[in-house]
Formats: structure tokens, sequence, C-alpha cells
């Protein structure tokens, strides 16, 4: 059925330009009313087949943001600057492979891409899983693991992010009332509910944990590390099964060819941004966000669990559940809202409210108060969802829509770029200055950016139809 409408689209398009266009028109309009049916059910099944692709990546994710931390700072007993270390292996590689990542997305076939990469994805949690089994753990594997994850995940973010643009288009030709900025929410949404899923999951590693009262007292746990690990990979795999409900999507082609025709549609993309106020602002804004919030969420949280609190696995998967159930709730929240008029207005406050709550970590009596540490991540995960969600709206709405998967990668880049920065500054920062003081760079860098977003771009006052 996939094959049937993209065939079917590519004739309409084919008539347009035929010498007898009226006559093509005429046979393709014929064959679109006897298909429409058969097409308009395909349509309609892409949305949650995209969001099911969506889902199985981010509950592996979910998965891998417990475990890979645990692993490194309890099962190996290493510090900050180590874990630090780590995350810049799990993150370099998109500085590296985003831009080329993107180029792909734009010339590949989409639906095949997302299957590929999926299924190789399956194949580093497996090799954790038989270390583990083995007892020959080391942190070289560890590194290892961040290098290849990282990797994949530089093809994956365009070709996944760029094609959700294609599903909402393609469901607005059946009629359908689902805008981008809804569609964008629902795949937001099936984001932090799977990682919430794999948080909780990965909670369970090696150690026990029991319900309190009020769900029944039971107990569940412990789950080996090395299950969790092989059913990471698993998981990850049923995206590609997920991925043959959805159509083969745009090829763009450029008229390049040659070595040079990467390099020369990523000049195209970077043209573009620096081009477009808006597409620029918000690629510089995730540089910071990149350093100041990813270094701190990778690196200080799971070091004030084990130094603050002593906690083990289980400390970990409660704050990041916490964390992305309430990114989980203003997503939710957002997905029934229509077209906001001032979106940039909506992403700057919860930035900055997101980056003022962190200052009560620096409160060393916090270590009394659990309780309130998770209230402040609960907080910081509100803002984080409106702030994702925003961000992604504005910008596929700003990007032309045949250069969506290089001005994706590009943002992305900025993203990226910055979070093996901040994980390595912050690593070595929590070892030499303690989790509580740290508190401080994060938010008085986040106030700064908010700051010269209001004042020094066009976020603070664009309307959702200028984007």
């Amino acid at each position: 059925m996939s094959e049937e409408f993209d065939k079917l689209d590519r004739e309409v398009m084919e008539g347009a330009r035929s010498p007898i266009a009226g006559v093509d028109s005429a046979l393709a309009a014929g064959a679109a009313f006897r298909s429409r049916p058969r097409i308009k059910r395909h349509v309609s099944r892409e949305l949650p087949a995209y969001l099911i692709v969506q889902s199985t990546w981010f509950m592996a994710f979910g998965l891998q943001m417990v475990l890979f931390p645990y692993l490194i700072t309890i099962k190996l007993g290493l510090d900050g600057t180590e874990l630090g270390i780590a995350n810049m292996a799990l993150a370099a590689p998109s500085v590296v492979f985003l831009l080329i990542g993107g180029v792909v997305a734009e010339r590949a076939d989409g639906k095949r891409m997302l299957m590929l990469l999926h299924g190789l994805a399956a194949f580093p949690a497996i090799m954790l899983a038989l270390a583990v089994h083995e007892s020959w753990l080391a942190y070289s594997l560890m590194v290892g693991y961040g290098i290849s994850m990282g990797t994949l995940g530089a093809f994956m973010m365009p070709a996944r992010d760029s094609i959700l643009n294609e599903v909402v288009d393609r469901r607005a030709r059946t009629g359908s009332n689902v805008t981008l900025q809804r569609g964008v929410a629902f795949a937001t949404l099936a984001q932090f509910a799977a990682q919430v899923m794999g948080i909780v999951l990965g909670g369970y590693a090696d150690k026990a944990t029991k319900m309190p009262p009020f769900l029944g007292g039971f107990t569940i746990g412990p789950v080996s590390s090395e299950h969790l690990l092989y059913f990471q990979g698993f998981i990850v795999a049923c995206g590609a099964f997920a991925a043959l409900w959805l159509a083969r999507g745009r090829q763009v082609t450029t008229g390049r060819s040659g070595l040079g025709a990467a390099f020369g549609d990523m000049s195209d993309g970077f043209r573009t941004v620096t081009g477009n106020k808006q597409l620029l602002a918000m690629t510089l804004s995730m540089f910071g966000v990149g350093i100041f919030v990813i270094g701190s969420f990778l690196v200080v949280l799971p070091m004030i669990n084990r130094e603050v609190f002593g906690l083990g696995p289980d400390g970990i998967r409660d704050m990041y559940v916490t964390f992305w159930f309430g990114a989980f709730v203003s997503s939710a929240i957002l997905s029934t809202v229509g077209n906001l008029k001032r979106p940039g207005r909506l992403l700057l406050t919860s930035q900055f409210l997101g980056s003022m709550v962190i200052l009560v970590m620096l409160w060393e009596g916090i270590k009394d108060y659990h309780e309130i540490f998770l209230g402040i991540v609960f907080i910081w995960g509100l803002a984080g969802g409106v702030s994702i969600a925003m961000s992604r709206s504005i910008v596929q709405a700003a990007a032309p829509k045949d250069q969506l998967a290089r001005v994706l990668s590009i943002y992305q880049l900025g993203f990226m770029a910055g979070a093996p920065i901040g994980a390595f500054i912050m690593g070595f920062a929590v070892d030499n200055f303690g989790p509580h003081k740290i508190a401080f760079v994060p938010a008085l860098g986040m106030a700064i950016i908010v700051i010269w977003m209001v004042l020094g771009s066009p976020i603070w006052n664009m309307k959702s139809d200028e984007v």
C-alpha cells in the first residue's frame, strides 16, 4: 500500500509536467478517486506507525539513560570525570556525522533508512549484555558503546524528524485537521512516555524495589542488568518492523553528484540557517542548552544521586522518571492546544523558569529532603517538555521543505555540539567543587541565553504565522 500511495503521488506530479497534462491529470485524478479509500486508510496508519517507531527508539533510550551511568558509576565504580568523558563519547559523534546524516536523510529512502538504523542499534546493547554476563565489562567497552550509539543517533535524528513533516502533510491532504504543531506535540508526547517506561524498567537493574503501601507494598525486581540490556536491543529493533507501515517519503535531488555533492548540500543548509534570523537564533540557543542543561542532566544529576543521596539505579530511575513525567505532562497539555500565536514567548519563559529552579540545588541541606529534590526535577521537566516541543515546532515550520532534513541536522548540531562540551566541563567541575556549588553554572548560563534571545533575536516577538 505504501508503494501504491508513492506511485500515485509521483504520477500526479509528473502529470503536471507532461505536454498533455490535461489527459494525464484526468487519468491521475480517476486513479486517485478509485484508490482514495485505500490510500486514506494507509495514510491514517502512518502517524500511529511513526509514533511507534519514535516510542521504540526512546524506550531503548530511556533504558540507556539509567543503565549507562549505572554501569559506569556503580558497576565500575568510576567518578564524574570518567562519566563525563564517556558521555562525550556518546554525544561527540553527532558533531562529526549529524550534518552528513541530514544530507543522507534527504537523499535516501527514509523508510528503509529507519529500518536499517533501528536494526543496527540493537547490537551495541547486546554487546554490553554479553560483557556483563561474561564479567568482562570495562570502561573501554562503555566508551565504544557510546561512540556506536552516538554515530547511529546522528543519522537517526534528521531522518526521523524530517519524516514527521511528510506524514503530517500527507495526512492533511486526506482532510485531517492534524497540524504540524500538533504532530510535533504527539511525537514529543510519545517520546516522553516511552522514555519514562524505559527509565522505570532500568531502575530495577540488579536491585529490588518495594512499592509504597498505597500501591500495594509489593516488591519488583531485581532484574539482571544484562537482561535489561538484551531487552533494550530487542525493543529498538522492533522499530524496524513498525517502519514498514510508513511511506517511502520524498527523496530530494539537488542536481549535484560526486564527492562534493554532500558538502555543497551542507553549504546550502548553512546558508539557509544563517540567512534566517529565527533558525539562526534557535540553533545558537540550542548550543547553550547543550552545554548548560544537557551537561548537568548527564553528569551532575547522577553524581548528586550517588554523592548526596547515596542511591544506586533506583535513584537514577526516580529522578529521570520524575523529569520525563514532568515533560510528558506539559507535552500532553500542549497536544490539546491549537496553534499558539506567540510560541517564542512560551519557549523562552519555560527555559528561564527551568534554569531558575536549578538554583535550589545550591542548598546543601537538600540532602535530607529527597522529595524536594524530586520536586525541583519535576518542575525542570515541565519546562523541558515545553521547550523541546516549542523549539521543534518553530524550526520545522520555519525551515524550507526541500532542505528540512539539512536544517534539522544543523539545528540538532547546535544542541549536540554543546552536549559533549557541557558533559566534560560538568564532570570536571563536580569532582572539584561538588554537586551543590556547580548548580549555579547552568542556571546563570541559561539565564544569559534567555535574556539574549529576548533582546537580540526575533523569537520573543514572532507570531505563529511568521514561521
